[in-house]
Formats: C-alpha cells, structure tokens, sequence
C-alpha cells in the first residue's frame, strides 16, 4: 500500500469520527454523562438515588417524555434537562422559543424553551408521585454558554451541585423512607409503563398535533385564550392545577 492512499485512509477514517462526534444524538449522550456524573457526586447516602435517561409515560394523556436525570437527595427531587448546544444562547423564562447563534451571527436557529420542556418533565414526575412531594428541577447548559439566558433554573456542570445543596425545602428534608419510596414508585412505573424509542417518537409526533389544535400536552386539556399582564396567551383550561402557556405566535 502506498504512503499517498494510506494517508488518504487516515484522513477519510478521522472524517468519519468528527462526523459521528459531531451529531446531535451522540453530543448529547456525551452531555448526560458529564451531568451525570456531576449528580452522583451529590449523593451522600445509599438512600439518595439517581436515574439516568429514563422514558415516563403520561396514562392519562397517552404520551410518554425522555428525561435526562431524576436526583433524589435530602434537599427534594429534582428533575435535571441537559442541553449540550454551541454557540451563544438567547432566552428567558417567559419565551416558549429561545434562540441559537452560530458561525460569528450568520446562523440562527429557534430551539424549544428547555425551561418550559422541562417543567412538562417536571408536571409528569408530580403526577407519578400523586403530588405527595414537591419537585423542582434544572436546565444544565454543558457548553457554559448561559450568559445571555435570563432564567433562575439554568445553570452549568460545575454549578449544579451547588444550586442543589443551597436548595432549601420548604416543608423540610425527605427522609431515607421518603428517599427510598420515592425511588421505588418511579422504578415501578417505568417497569409497568415500559415504552420503546419508536412509541416515544411517536408520541412526540401526537404531541406537536396536539399543540396545533390547542390541546395542551401536560395533562389533555384544552387550551384557551387568555389575557394576562403581557397580553394574550393560551392557557390550559385546568389551570390552576396545570400552568402551561403557549404564546399566540407559537
């Protein structure tokens, strides 16, 4: 073989690794396991547990979601959305869509709020656990790039386990039955609801036609317009119970 074809092969072999590097399914997995591994620093005892990559069903709606990590410690339950996106970040709490600016400004592209995606995950998770427990949760931006993120639920690798430990409770720590419990009752659900990737993606399809036709996809409701202090908004006709919005350009 000579040196010229070989090099060639080299090259076409590095190609082939950066691109599967760079594809979003694997940055992401890559993601997940930097937070994860931040979140087992966080459990103290053999009664504080994580789960990694889970799928959830919703019974009552039909439809399933993909969490990235539920933590259980003393400090509560908290359901953690990794994000492993480049470029500079636009958003805040109040926008269903935040935007991404890549190649120095010459690209931008609209990404879903991860703080509302998330508070659907977090909706669920209190369902599962007949809102006995209170649960929070936080967007985890692996890249750092959260300067311009206007949101107290965002935060990086490095200051995540700080935002959890400063967590206080306001009805007090779970204790190890709590802990225990807790973890037992989201096992069981996902042995009794088990979902395989191709279900999900088809509930993720049913949800966006959901949203098309005004049907909030928490818990099944209708959405209506409503008026509120900046304007009109669709809200969920179970509100209180359900909070979800969805803006009327969405």
């Amino acid at each position: 073989m000579g040196y010229g074809i070989f090099r060639r092969m080299i090259s076409s072999l590095i190609t082939g690794v950066k691109y599967i590097q760079n594809q979003p399914s694997v940055k992401g997995r890559q993601g997940e396991s930097v937070v994860s591994r931040t979140l087992r620093q966080c459990c103290s005892s053999e009664h504080d547990h994580l789960l990694n990559n889970i799928l959830l069903f919703d019974a009552h709606t039909g439809r399933s979601s993909q969490v990235d990590h539920i933590l259980i410690c003393s400090n509560g339950i908290f359901v953690i959305e990794t994000k492993n996106y480049s470029g500079i970040i636009y958003g805040n709490d109040l926008q269903h869509e935040w935007t991404q600016i890549l190649a120095y400004g010459n690209t931008k592209n609209k990404l879903h709020s991860p703080v509302k995606q998330n508070a659907t995950h977090i909706y669920l998770v209190k369902q599962i656990l007949q809102n006995k427990y209170p649960v929070h949760g936080f967007v985890v931006f692996v890249k750092n790039n959260i300067a311009h993120i206007q949101s107290g639920s965002v935060c990086t690798p490095q200051t995540l386990p700080a935002c959890i430990e400063a967590f206080k409770p306001v009805n007090g720590t779970l204790t190890d039955d709590d802990k225990d419990a807790i973890f037992r009752r989201l096992c069981l659900h996902q042995e009794s609801y088990a979902v395989t990737p191709r279900e999900h993606l088809d509930h993720n399809r049913k949800l966006q036609t959901d949203l098309k036709n005004d049907i909030c996809p928490r818990c099944g409701g209708k959405l209506l317009l409503r008026k509120g202090k900046y304007g009109k908004f669709y809200g969920c006709s179970n509100y209180p119970s359900c909070k979800f919005t969805k803006s009327i350009k969405d």
